[in-house]
């Protein structure tokens, strides 16, 4: 929590002290002792990072709306590629990676916050073996999730940052943003089944680590170790074999441990991986308007517990409705599960007198009944949340049965509440 303190002062510093949407607490913050960020909190912290800082550089040039995102653009280039820093997207990242390993009690570091100039990768480093060996053991599905986690942040920040612009009318252009993390989702899955990228870059990281363990990131190339683990929920995390150096388990899956079924797989989701370029925002349409309604359609696909999702989002915007709805087709390696979810957007309601703003969300579906590859048999589940706006604060209730949600890191059944505050977007 010190290194968050850390990343809230520079963004004030970076915004002057523009203020932010924010969960002040959470009770994932809680699951073992305390510690954090949370996945909400991640997340909410990144896009109120980039919808400050784009608003922000947008402001500085007044009426000069190109140059406003010409110097957008080149912040976000600079951020992603030369310095990577906390709140952004590279540290949202690997905080998602971090929300798993703490729900289950394993202790991590974030080595953005080393502030490494044009890093070749960045670790969750200070992660120690017999808290991998006790996580695959007792909690497979979370142990696949884990490596897939990064990048469904990142789904979920373009989701957040899509509905802040659609439904509340921020008017920060978060455009490059858009296109940068879609390409370099794309990209890096579909590099996991390149043996000169994975297989040269994992001994040049094990020649380096050496014996330090503290060195060492959780997984190395997330995504072969996404699909052997995938594959493989019952092989032991020992089995992997001896690091290198002769000192810890060998972490890093080679595109060598790799069966053909396993490559192939991973091949297949890296081409997938285009799907989440079918969204009007990154052309930028923020919506189409016939009749009076408002509306906009894309579509999203991640990595999850068991397989894939694809999701068709759907926009809509009437007088003072807003409806967000999401159609899920969960797939695993045996058979397609559907789901639905549905939020009402910020609807105004009256409370023993007091205005407040209700957003109730609904959630249903089948997924795997183990959250597993190779399950055939159907579980049925669902979410269900409600957010409560009064002045300038927020309560969260959010309770859900066993299952798979982009942004909540149980797979369990679990009941979260937060309590944050509440701020104007940049108008």
């Amino acid at each position: 929590m010190r290194r968050l303190a850390l990343a809230f002062l520079l963004f004030a510093a970076t915004v002057q002290a523009q203020p932010v949407d924010f969960p002040i607490l959470d009770s994932d913050n809680f699951a073992h002792g305390f510690g954090g960020p949370s996945m909400e909190q991640s997340v909410d912290a990144t896009a109120a990072f980039y919808e400050q800082v784009h608003g922000a550089l947008q402001r500085s040039w007044g009426k000069r709306e190109r140059w406003g995102k010409v110097t957008v653009a080149a912040f976000d280039v600079l951020e992603a590629a030369v310095l990577p820093l906390p709140l952004g997207d590279a540290w949202l990242h690997e905080e998602y990676h971090r929300a798993v390993m703490t729900n289950r009690g394993i202790a991590s570091v974030n080595d953005v916050y080393r502030f490494q100039v044009s890093p070749g990768g960045i670790a969750v480093s200070h992660v120690r073996d017999d808290r991998l060996i006790r996580l695959k053991r007792e909690h497979p599905a979370d142990q696949v999730r884990l490596g897939a986690a990064g990048i469904e942040g990142e789904v979920v920040l373009i989701q957040r940052l899509e509905k802040d612009r659609f439904f509340r009318g921020s008017k920060a252009w978060n455009l490059p943003l858009y296109w940068f993390i879609k390409a370099n989702s794309a990209g890096y899955v579909a590099s996991g089944t390149d043996a000169e990228d994975v297989d040269d870059e994992t001994a040049r990281w094990e020649r380096e680590e050496g014996t330090s363990f503290k060195r060492r990131d959780f997984t190395g190339h997330d995504f072969t170790g996404w699909v052997y683990d995938l594959f493989r929920p019952d092989e032991p995390y020992e089995a992997r074999g001896v690091h290198p150096s002769g000192v810890g388990i060998r972490r890093y899956r080679r595109t060598s441990d790799l069966t053909p079924a396993e490559h192939d797989y991973l091949e297949k989701i890296g081409q997938r991986m285009a799907i989440n370029f079918l969204d009007p925002n990154l052309i930028g349409i923020d919506g189409f308007t016939i009749r009076g309604a408002t509306f906009n359609v894309n579509a999203a696909y991640l990595l999850t517990s068991f397989g894939t999702t694809t999701d068709v989002n759907a926009f809509l915007r009437r007088g003072g409705g807003r409806l967000f709805v999401v159609v899920h087709r969960y797939e695993n390696g045996e058979r397609a599960f559907p789901g639905l979810d549905a939020e009402l957007i910020d609807r105004p309601m009256s409370i023993a007198g007091r205005r407040v703003e209700v957003t109730p969300r609904i959630a249903l579906w089948l997924q795997p009944e183990e959250q597993r590859f190779r399950d055939r048999n159907a579980k049925p589940g669902g979410l269900a949340a409600v957010r409560v706006r009064y002045g300038k604060t927020f309560l969260d209730l959010e309770a859900k049965s066993e299952g798979w949600v982009a942004g909540n890191v149980h797979l369990d059944r679990n009941v979260t509440v937060r309590f944050g505050v509440v701020v104007p977007l940049p108008g």
